[in-house]
């Protein structure tokens, strides 16, 4: 059975993108188009890793990281950015995101993490 990674991005060509390059890769993909999208998915969908960009409209990735930690949920989360500082990325891991990659990016470096997680995860670590 295929992960489940959903894509919350509020620009639709890159979410396109993603889900292209995802499903290409092997992976079943839900899409959002901003946090509040997504905590409404993620209520009825399980979902394996959450790739969320930081700046959104309604709700960016930094608020529905600590909405997801407050409602317990474990799901691995990647947050990306155009924006990065070492502020912003020290901000994003307080807030309990696991990874940080900073647009632009390469997508071999984005499937290079996934496959790092799941085999960790399928191996017992977290």
């Amino acid at each position: 059975m295929p992960h489940t990674i959903m894509v919350v991005e509020d620009d639709a060509a890159t979410r396109r993108l993603y889900r292209f390059l995802l499903r290409n890769s092997g992976y079943d993909v839900i899409e959002a188009e901003d946090g509040i999208d997504a905590l409404e998915k993620l209520a009825v969908h399980d979902c394996d890793v959450v790739i969320t960009d930081m700046n959104m409209p309604r709700m960016g990735g930094i608020e529905l990281v600590r909405t997801l930690r407050q409602n317990q949920s474990q799901v691995y989360v990647i947050l990306v950015t155009a924006f990065g500082t070492p502020d912003t990325e020290k901000n994003a891991l307080r807030a309990g995101v696991n990874e940080y990659l900073t647009k632009p990016f390469d997508f071999d470096e984005l499937e290079r993490r996934l496959q790092l997680y799941f085999s960790r995860r399928a191996q017992g670590g977290s």
